[in-house]
């Protein structure tokens, strides 16, 4: 976003529409995504998302309008949307029974792994124009997927619902090598059991006793986690590190990239700890945390920017230096120690950070961002994907995660469309204060409404909701 603003006129509004069309691009996909892999199977819907990856890459790293840019994250957008839904399915229905949960969760594992490689990918390419190859080398990856997919198989419960049985237990023959033809047959009629249990079940059911509640709690936690705003720091990590003082923009990205190997860090914590330590009590605890984390960034930001909203013009912020730095229209004069128009004075003439700003709070701010992102990878971020994933009867399970799915992607989209705004509105320091509230009704929804699901078998876990 730093090296785009340098090349395209971008306001708040125009910035948050160039994250969210991505977003706005996954919700749709993601709830056609079950119906694509059900027709087509997992491996060419998996296909289909790698080629789309491509082709947004390129319509990135080529773009030459804003259009071209909104249409780039759009396709991928889309692509995220299927990979994001289809993927983790597959990986579930290719993996032997005893390795299913390690298999998946190294999945989540992988996502915020790849969200680091990212981070530090990108910091090679912090120079003019530099965007267009930090989108063009996304074209690796799904390029490598896609030479591989020819060589992966077909998921069994696919075959198995289009009548395919031998295909499919000639797969489940190299999922078990060296397993009897009866341990085979048996996996046969366990999928097409399942199968026909979800053929029984209906949207319509979701409303009802006993499914309601644990709708209420799977959508529930997908909302929270999202409106803890953990997401604009993925997004707008380096903008946020401008804000927070570092102005040099290879500093704000190079500082960001904290942000994102905390995260892979304590996603790592988290999958260690969550079935040990229970999924109520983990939430609880780190739940505090994030209120906290962002109760202590919003005081930071009043150390680097203080609380003054956007002004109309520069010079109505007077010599308040740090607000007038993070408005992309002005910079503060040397001569005068005042906010001007950097259009109305030479730029050697402007410092490049506020003569009298100390560094403590540039690292307060920072040191409270790694607080807040610790705190949710190790809770909200991770809970709410294993919880939902147990709590619903199966004959609704696959409809239920499509909607708390859909729930997370439309609060994300919020989220991210409206955060730049909000920082001008009611400034950083309002902005990450307001997050900290709903983390605040967020505990007390898990307080509340959410059980403890640790340790209980699936059928002991809908007791729960009887």
């Amino acid at each position: 976003m730093l090296l785009l603003e340098q090349d395209f006129p971008l306001t708040s509004v125009t910035k948050g529409l160039v994250v969210g069309a991505t977003t706005f691009g996954a919700i749709f996909s993601s709830i056609c995504a079950g119906a694509l892999s059900d027709l087509a199977g997992r491996r060419i819907t998996t296909t289909v998302a790698a080629m789309l990856f491509i082709c947004g890459a390129l319509v990135l790293s080529l773009a030459s309008s804003y259009t071209s840019l909104l249409i780039g994250r759009l396709i991928v957008g889309i692509a995220v949307g299927l990979a994001s839904m289809v993927v983790p399915i597959y990986i579930s229905e290719i993996s032997p029974r005893f390795q299913r949960g390690q298999l998946v969760t190294i999945n989540v594992l992988m996502c915020t792994g790849g969200q680091l490689i990212s981070y530090l990918v990108a910091t090679g390419f912090i120079f003019q124009h530099g965007w267009r190859w930090m989108f063009g080398v996304s074209v690796i990856p799904p390029f490598l997927q896609l030479l591989f997919m020819p060589f992966i198989p077909e998921s069994p419960r696919f075959l198995v619902r289009k009548g395919r049985t031998a295909d499919a237990k000639k797969i489940l023959a190299k999922i078990y090598p060296g397993a009897p033809s009866e341990f085979l047959n048996y996996e046969i009629d366990i999928i097409s059991q399942t199968i026909a249990e979800d053929a029984a079940g209906s949207y319509k059911q979701l409303f009802f006793y006993p499914n309601l509640r644990p709708l209420i709690i799977a959508c529930g936690l997908q909302l929270f986690q999202q409106i803890s705003g953990f997401d604009t720091a993925m997004y707008y990590g380096a903008t946020i590190m401008k804000m927070a003082g570092f102005t040099n923009i290879r500093d704000a990205i190079v500082f960001s990239i904290l942000v994102s190997a905390t995260n892979f860090a304590m996603t790592v914590v988290a999958l260690c700890l969550i079935d040990r330590v229970g999924r109520r009590r983990i939430l609880l605890t780190t739940l505090i945390g994030t209120v906290v984390g962002l109760a202590l960034l919003g005081i930071g930001f009043v150390f680097v920017t203080g609380l003054t909203p956007k002004q109309n013009t520069c010079v109505d912020y007077g010599t308040r230096c740090g607000a007038c730095l993070i408005d992309d229209r002005c910079g503060f004069s040397k001569l005068n120690g005042v906010c001007v128009d950097i259009s109305s004075i030479p730029l050697d003439q402007l410092y490049s950070a506020c003569p009298s700003a100390s560094l403590k709070g540039n690292w307060f701010t920072l040191s409270s961002l790694v607080v807040f992102v610790a705190a949710y990878a190790l809770g909200i971020g991770h809970a709410p994907w294993t919880i939902q994933s147990e709590i619903f009867p199966l004959n609704v399970r696959g409809r239920a995660n499509g909607i708390a799915t859909a729930t997370n992607w439309c609060s994300n989209l919020v989220v991210a469309v409206t955060f730049l705004p909000l920082t001008e509105l009611i400034t950083a320091s309002g902005t990450f204060w307001m997050y900290s509230i709903f983390m605040i009704f967020g505990w007390l929804f898990v307080y509340f409404m959410v059980p403890e699901t640790a340790g209980k078998s699936l059928e002991e876990i809908q007791e729960l909701f009887l």
